[in-house]
């Protein structure tokens, strides 16, 4: 291997206990008993559920404690004066790294990625361990599931003395038109060595996958040992491709250091190309396009799959927001893993990222005043390249908000952020404060927090909004988190008024937009035992969209679309934060208890108009210009068979959408996200599993046990249904139906070749689906590995 640097992937061939041992840091550590595993980890997601578990409502009713894992690092590529260092994307909580029995440093933070020198550790000659203990038994410290355990990636990287430092090229664009866009790149160089160094450090930028540079910059420095020095390069990019979510063109600057003439690092960085512009007359300006933002708020875990989350599950998050017309992701309440940004980037996403959940209360109150500054450099100095993220955020619903405590603290966060990263506006959202009863005191309690920040950012408050406008005329409001349907009035917080909170965006232009509380169910915030989560979303722990969700994607999208849901009082529910909720919905057609009675029903629509067709009669039409609060609702005479909504744009049919009534279960009906997969160890496939008549008509109240086997390149790493109140194991190879289906989600192994999946259950024909594993590329290893080379 060359004497260039690198950046590898370590996450195979981990050994990990759930158990406090005294001495597992020492490198002799007698491990064998151990289990073998590879990381992103989460213990937490693998226990049984149980009402005396101490993480309670807020955890999902899941086990904490703590863990330990190890692993042999192979160092055999390292070459002697050269410097190591372990990179860990998120570890919860409270993690203590050792190598070779040394404590090389302690986090508490469990959301912040972070990153430790290991050179004065390694021993080039013999066998080095590193060791990780992760304590999470301090429960509840979080106010959902955290996960616990090293759930993100682990890197090891190894570079000259003379090298770019970690996180080390920042790339701004302070002049951005339609013509020209000047592009300013930063780059940190650090100087290991024990004498001067001179180098070249040249520095190119072109578009993403092109390799042909529009523009190459060289500068020559000497650099003192132990020394750190910046150097500033600029370019004018003519006529860019502007970055936006319909269109989220990329570029990347290639910094390459040079020695007499030999390469000593090549390090790639991407950044986008767009302006930003809050008005507090005319809201959000994207590339001086006007935007209303259609947000969502989105936890870090994945269902079934707790807080380790592959990239695919995240990917596939994204495209169903996509679909729905989203716009914009808040990062609530934490620090994102990487690779969700990078797809943000990718995807057309602009991005809240989010800091802190609370600061001196909850689990990271303890370590607020020793640990804040440390975590928000990170999280800047990590994610300041990312053209998706259009503000920060440091924190969310803090505690005695309003107090000059908070106010001092908000002030000082804010002003740290404007310091290190100019080149953002910075928020902090608020919510009601409901010990306030007198209308002036909630007036002033609000005022005092905005008035150290750039945006104000509301939770539930959307009737306050001109108000606050009226007191502060250069406000810009943000509906950080809105209810999905309801909506609260001044006076009575849970007014349950059915005025959907989007429209508080549309009617006032210094209003920017709103984030959905939440897209995803999530597990934890769980009313009380039996529900072990928070199910008031509009899409379910499987991904399983809700018919409420498609009310948004009416009002959000433009591509034509309709879909029927039905008002169904007798559907039994899950526990649920009843505030958060719409009206009882379902979209099927096997209404037995409305024989002979009138169902009512909505079509959501962004259609100029709709035609309902009840068993191959039209039944009516209706424009959706008649319904300002576009819920086009409608009442027709249950009778079992077809019921078909056929939406117009100009005259012509654009549109439709039908359900069936279902006879009685016959089948299972299998379908993967996905026929192909990669080979890696970590690429995923989501199946959905449904419980059909012979016609393949979901059979909307079947719930047997269905049970999955696998063979070939495969392995089952998660089952769910989307149930939140039942307690069935997440990890393990069978799973009941709930509403007629549930998902299996296959990983592949790192042998390429064919999986087949089988389902089986009691009463119906069994199903079997393959999915191809194909070996990696050479291509996708130097991506997944991240190698500079």
């Amino acid at each position: 291997m060359s004497n260039k640097s690198l950046k590898v992937n370590i996450d195979k061939g981990w050994k990990f206990v759930q158990d406090d041992v005294t001495d597992a840091y020492n490198q002799q550590f007698d491990d064998r008993g151990w289990e073998m595993l590879d990381v992103p980890h989460d213990w937490s997601i693998g226990g049984d559920f149980h009402h005396q578990h101490p993480s309670g409502t807020a955890g999902g009713f899941l086990p904490g404690g703590i863990g330990w894992y190890r692993k042999k690092l192979d160092v055999s590529h390292v070459k002697a004066g050269q410097r190591v260092h372990i990179h860990f994307d998120g570890v919860f909580h409270r993690s203590t790294v050792y190598l070779n029995g040394q404590e090389v440093g302690t986090r508490p933070n469990g959301y912040v990625s972070f990153i430790y020198d290991l050179t004065p550790f390694i021993d080039l000659n013999d066998e080095n361990v590193i060791a990780v203990k992760v304590d999470n038994s301090d429960q509840p410290n979080c106010r959902w599931h955290s996960g616990s355990g090293i759930y993100r990636h682990v890197w090891l990287s190894v570079h000259d003395p003379l090298h770019i430092d970690h996180y080390g090229t920042s790339v701004t664009t302070p002049k951005v038109t339609a013509d020209v866009a000047e592009v300013s790149v930063q780059t940190v160089i650090v100087n290991h060595s024990d004498s001067s160094r001179t180098y070249t450090l040249r520095t190119s930028v072109n578009q993403k996958q092109d390799e042909a540079a529009i523009e190459a910059r060289e500068q020559e420095a000497t650099i003192l040992p132990g020394e750190k020095q910046t150097l500033t390069q600029r370019f004018l990019i003519h006529t860019p491709d502007l970055w936006s979510p319909e269109k989220p063109a990329l570029y990347e600057t290639v910094n390459e250091v040079m020695e007499n003439g030999q390469s000593i690092e090549v390090q790639n960085t991407t950044f986008g190309i767009r302006s930003i512009r809050f008005s507090s007359t005319n809201g959000f300006f994207l590339n001086e396009q006007s935007m209303k933002l259609k947000g969502i708020n989105l936890h870090h875990d994945a269902g079934c799959l707790g807080a380790a989350v592959p990239e695919r599950a995240l990917e596939r998050r994204l495209q169903i927001a996509k679909e729905m017309g989203c716009n914009s992701v808040r990062c609530s309440h934490n620090i994102p893993a990487p690779e969700m940004l990078e797809m943000c980037d990718r995807m057309g996403f602009l991005v809240i990222d989010e800091a802190f959940d609370k600061w001196t209360g909850g689990g990271y109150g303890d370590d607020f005043n020793d640990w804040w500054e440390r975590d928000l450099k990170a999280m800047l100095e990590r994610d300041r390249n990312h053209p998706c993220i259009f503000l920060w955020s440091v924190g969310n619903e803090v505690e005695n908000q309003g107090s000059p405590e908070s106010v001092n603290i908000l002030k000082m966060l804010v002003d740290y952020v404007h310091e290190f990263e100019p080149t953002r506006l910075v928020t902090c959202a608020l919510r009601l404060p409901h010990e306030m009863s007198d209308h002036e005191g909630i007036i002033e309690n609000i005022l005092s927090m905005a008035d150290q920040m750039d945006v104000l950012s509301l939770n539930y408050m959307e009737p306050w909004y001109d108000e606050f406008k009226a007191r502060r005329p250069e406000l810009v409001i943000i509906g950080s988190e809105t209810f999905p349907h309801f909506r609260s009035k001044r006076d009575f917080f849970r007014a349950y008024d059915v005025k959907n909170p989007w429209f508080d965006v549309v009617e006032n232009d210094y209003v920017v937009g709103q984030y959905l509380w939440t897209l995803f169910d999530y597990i934890g915030e769980s009313p009380k035992w039996p529900s072990k989560g928070w199910a008031s979303s509009i899409i379910d722990t499987c991904g399983f969209r809700k018919p409420t969700s498609y009310f948004h994607q009416s009002v959000w999208s433009d591509k034509p679309m309709v879909h029927i849901a039905i008002y169904n009082d007798a559907m039994p529910m899950p526990l649920e934060k009843t505030l958060w909720n719409w009206p009882k919905m379902c979209s099927h057609w096997n209404l037995p208890h409305l024989e002979s009675h009138l169902a009512r029903l909505v079509t959501f629509t962004n259609c100029e108009k709709v035609e309902l067709w009840l068993n191959g009669n039209k039944f009516n039409e209706k424009w959706l210009s008649d319904y300002p609060d576009a819920m086009m609702t409608w009442y027709v005479p249950y009778v079992p068979g077809v019921i078909k909504a056929v939406g117009f744009q100009n005259g012509k049919p654009v549109s439709e959408h039908e359900l069936k009534t279902a006879g009685e279960a016959d089948q299972i009906v299998m379908e993967p996200d996905r026929t192909s997969i990669t080979a890696d160890g970590n690429d995923i496939v989501h199946v959905d599993v449904s419980i059909a008549d012979r016609d393949g008509i979901v059979v909307p109240d079947a719930d047997q046990l269905i049970t999955f086997s696998i063979k070939g390149e495969g392995k089952i790493i998660g089952v769910d249904n989307g149930n939140l109140d039942s307690h069935e194991r997440f990890k393990g190879n069978q799973r009941s139906a709930y509403r007629g289906k549930c998902l299996v989600i296959v990983q592949s192994t790192s042998q390429s070749g064919s999986i087949a999946l089988i389902a089986s259950a009691s009463g119906v024909l069994s199903a079997k689906t393959t999915i191809q594993s194909n070996a990696v590329t050479s291509a996708q290893i130097g991506v997944s590995e991240h190698q500079y080379v």
